[in-house]
């Protein structure tokens, strides 16, 4: 049995020699119906193949929320504990517990103060101004012919299509 390379590439040496005027028309239109339909049945296998990784990829997407769930679950379970470790710990006034397995230590977060912020009351000298390209305005431009000064319109590319 051809693969799709060996059949695409009879078909077009096929049509090569058809343009040469070396090869029968009717000689010509059997065969190529002959490769056009064993290139079809190709296709036709490829498309079940790749329905069927992507009926794979989705089961496993599924089980990766469901582990991720069950993930979630176990680490709200776990800060929940810890959060009750803590609360009884400063209730008690104890900041130390030392045993032989394990230090428990209450303290003070890591890294900057926290600020607490009323952004309508700020004054304008704190805010960041953040320079942003506008892309549809851009295109817009591009695409009635300006020129844009480093921007251009790139091809789009092509995809499969399997309906």
């Amino acid at each position: 049995m051809s693969t799709l390379y060996d059949l695409t590439g009879n078909r077009a040496t096929l049509l090569n020699q058809a343009e040469d005027g070396t090869i029968d028309p009717d000689v010509l239109q059997d065969t190529l119906d002959s490769i056009d339909g064993a290139i079809e049945d190709k296709a036709e296998g490829y498309v079940q193949v790749i329905k069927q990784i992507e009926a794979d990829a989705n089961a496993i997407d599924l089980e990766i929320k469901r582990l991720s769930d069950r993930k979630a679950v176990f680490l709200h379970n776990r800060d929940r504990i810890k959060q009750s470790l803590k609360d009884n710990l400063e209730y008690a006034g104890i900041r130390k517990v030392k045993t032989p397995l394990f230090t428990v230590r209450i303290s003070k977060n890591g890294g900057k103060q926290p600020i607490s912020i009323d952004q309508d009351n700020l004054q304008a000298d704190v805010f960041k101004i953040k320079r942003e390209p506008d892309m549809d305005k851009i295109r817009e431009r591009l695409e009635a012919g300006e020129k844009v000064l480093g921007a251009e319109l790139k091809p789009r590319g092509e995809h499969l299509l399997i309906k």
